[in-house]
């Protein structure tokens, strides 16, 4: 079967349990003319890149439409709302530390750099993977995001993630420091995806209901600026701008009016 032909056999039994319902392999399988032993693995494979999830029934598992789906959809409608309230506290947490802010979300399970707010500092540190999904192993925004997950799910995406040859014992301590970075609240990290850079995380949104994605706010500088006394002196900072965007997003969410000075981005 060609590449080709594969991509549209995956489309088609998305599109087919869509159309349809909860469907058995045998009953995609059918559908779709395919051997079982073919059926199994396209189905597998769908499963684990969340097109499909398997639902437990009394005569064997079926199989419905997987989150993943519904994120896709979803994704540029709150993206919008989120940034509508996350820009004017990122340009002011920008001028205040001089350093560049950018805003981090959980989209199908990758980091995606929503916006950013550049340094004007002649030796700065600029993104330059706006809207690309990225691996959640490096960096301190992908860490916090892992931090933020239920501990099945951090684990889980820890192990897809991390350095793919790593030991099990590497992989725990990884976790581990996830562990630590939640319970801590932060996340920093030096010199570990782009040497002389620095960069510090907090967590802006990490209860999903109102229909946000896991988000979280960075501050990124050349590590000679963002020393141990100056990441001490900017937690603070962060932090009140990530719970001014979140207390805003939450309140747009539910229709209430937001307070003048957490929509103009004024500092606590």
């Amino acid at each position: 079967m060609s590449e080709t032909s594969s991509l549209q056999k995956a489309l088609d039994a998305v599109s087919l349990v869509a159309l349809r319902g909860e469907l058995t392999v045998r009953e995609i399988g059918e559908a779709l003319g395919l051997p079982r032993s073919t059926a199994h693995r396209l189905v597998g494979s769908l499963v684990k890149v969340r097109l499909l999830e398997p639902h437990r029934a009394p005569d064997g598992d079926v199989y419905a439409v997987g989150k993943l789906i519904e994120e896709l959809n979803a994704g540029q409608l709150s993206w919008r709302s989120l940034l509508q309230q996350a820009r004017a506290p990122m340009e002011a947490l920008r001028d205040q530390t001089g350093e560049t802010v950018g805003l981090h979300v959980l989209y199908a399970e990758r980091r995606v750099l929503l916006a950013q707010e550049i340094s004007q500092h002649p030796h700065r540190w600029v993104y330059d993977n706006l809207m690309v999904p990225m691996p959640l192993h490096g960096g301190a925004a992908a860490k916090m995001l892992l931090a933020l997950l239920p501990d099945a799910d951090m684990e889980r995406l820890a192990a897809r993630d991390y350095r793919p040859n790593a030991s099990s014992g590497a992989l725990a301590d990884f976790v581990g420091r996830l562990r630590d970075i939640r319970q801590s609240d932060v996340s920093v990290t030096a010199d570990e995806v782009n040497p002389g850079v620095a960069s510090i995380a907090v967590p802006v949104i990490r209860d999903t209901r109102y229909g946000h994605p896991l988000a979280v706010l960075s501050l990124a500088a050349p590590s000679i600026r963002l020393n141990a006394e100056a990441i001490d002196k900017l937690q603070p900072m962060m932090r009140r701008t990530a719970q001014q965007i979140a207390q805003a997003s939450a309140a747009s969410a539910r229709g209430v009016a937001i307070p003048r000075r957490l929509a103009a981005g004024a500092s606590a």
